[in-house]
């Protein structure tokens, strides 16, 4: 009995430590990766795609209010950059926090991270996959 007990037990284990690491090493909505990878709209809490970061699929778009950074931090109004590997379409961001509500167009295929102007940094209210 005490050999079946400790075997169960360390399924138990086995499977709570397997469910932990694949919540830790996920960053997001997209594929699931920690990557940007090609089809994904990514932005990131800071300049130069640093801190957290928060993943968009495909046809996913206007997140405004949804969820969290991979830091925890809250994803509205907190992205300062963006990594636009939609293999489509451009995507619009929308800002929210002054009368006017700019939009900037930010190109498919990038490889590199786009820094946010001051006007859209930290501002983020909704984005969309179209041109502006």
């Amino acid at each position: 009995m005490r050999a079946i007990t400790r075997i169960v037990g360390g399924f138990a284990v086995t499977a709570a430590l397997a469910v932990a690491g694949g919540t830790m090493a996920s960053a997001d909505n997209g594929d699931g990766l920690l990557a940007c990878n090609s089809g994904e709209i990514c932005f990131a809490e800071h300049a130069g795609g640093g801190g957290g970061q928060r993943h968009f699929y495909y046809g996913s778009s206007a997140h405004g209010n949804e969820g969290n950074f991979s830091s925890g931090t809250p994803f509205w109004h907190n992205a300062s950059s963006i990594k636009n590997r939609d293999t489509v379409s451009a995507v619009c961001v929308t800002e929210s926090g002054d009368w006017v509500n700019d939009s900037w167009q930010f190109p498919s295929r990038s490889t590199t991270w786009s820094n946010f102007a001051n006007d859209l940094n930290d501002e983020n209210n909704s984005h969309k996959r179209a041109a502006c």
